[in-house]
């Protein structure tokens, strides 16, 4: 391959047969695959995973997903089993061995010991004759499948990596979604980083009690200036005649008023407060409360849980903790 063009299109060619692939593993897919996830559910234990080579770094990675997702689960290194790691497996814990042949030497030992101890077996392999296959209690099979790329890498292993990838993928959400996950779950499993950030729920950027100024709503226009910059959140609650009943006064309510009225000292609170504030729920993410106020062109949100009202948080801290 000499030219720009001939290396695109042979790395087109690659990623089509991977997705030719996919697919024939989709029509493959039987109700093995919704037992697997029924087995999955109900297990008491560990999800463990096990593999050699490719397929261990494969399982790896959807380990990875099981856990963030908040299902019990670790790799086991097929290659330690035999040397006492076989110790870690408990009998309420739950098998999942890939193997693309199903006869990989080094997992011979970890299905002995699962049947001596009655450990369930998801076996997912593309050969329905296998060890694997015919010591497994649920068998994934999925066809045998050309890898992708000229002869000369018919032995590398892409689309049949690829493929484990696919199943360990529709394994761990079909399970969460069993499950009923919801998404602040999975800020909870990722408490640093952006992930971690865009998942976090308003409730933890409260600001609350006395770092809130207040006023009623006959409160004069000097003294409302004074508590909007005595706390330097861009606004003060005016509170109301019910309980529970709050106002608004911003910033930009202060200043609109000041070209507005020619005498601002004859203002009140009540005047120029905002009657019908946004309120949120405390379980909405940060992102979300972003959008709203830059729908609403609003700089602070009020806080409620269960109808009680908590807090307020600003657009400024939630960007700050965004980029932080």
């Amino acid at each position: 391959m000499k030219s720009e063009k001939q290396i695109l299109n042979f790395g087109k060619k690659i990623i089509k047969e991977e997705i030719l692939s996919i697919q024939k593993m989709q029509k493959n897919l039987n109700l093995n695959f919704s037992k697997a996830i029924n087995l999955i559910n109900a297990t008491k234990g560990n999800i463990v995973f096990t593999g050699v080579g490719k397929s261990k770094l494969i399982l790896e990675k959807t380990c990875g997903t099981f856990s963030s997702l908040g299902i019990s689960s670790y790799v086991l290194d097929a290659n330690q089993a035999s040397h006492g790691g076989l110790g870690s497996l408990q009998k309420n814990d739950t098998l999942i061995i890939a193997s693309n042949s199903g006869n990989t030497n080094e997992l011979i030992s970890i299905l002995k010991f699962a049947k001596k101890y009655k450990i369930k077996i998801i076996g997912i392999s593309s050969n329905s004759k296998s060890q694997l296959a015919k010591n497994s209690d649920i068998n994934i099979i999925y066809p045998k499948i050309k890898e992708a790329g000229d002869k000369n890498f018919s032995l590398v292993p892409t689309s049949s990596s690829t493929i484990l990838t696919c199943i360990g993928d529709a394994l761990a959400i079909t399970v969460a979604k069993k499950r009923s996950f919801k998404i602040s779950k999975f800020g909870e499993h990722h408490p640093h980083g952006s992930i971690g950030k865009s998942l976090t729920p308003i409730k933890e950027l409260l600001i609350t009690g006395n770092k809130i100024p207040y006023v009623t709503r006959d409160t004069n226009f000097s003294k409302i200036l004074s508590a909007i910059s005595s706390k330097r959140l861009g606004c003060v609650l005016v509170k109301g005649n019910k309980i529970n009943k709050l106002c608004i006064i911003t910033d930009g309510d202060t200043a609109r008023a000041a070209s507005k009225f020619s005498n601002l000292q004859k203002l009140v609170a009540s005047d120029i407060m905002t009657k019908n504030p946004t309120f949120v729920d405390e379980m909405i993410l940060a992102p979300e409360a972003l959008s709203i106020m830059n729908k609403k062109r609003i700089t602070v949100l009020l806080v409620k849980s269960k109808g009680k009202f908590q807090g307020l948080v600003n657009i400024h801290s939630i960007i700050q903790f965004m980029n932080k």
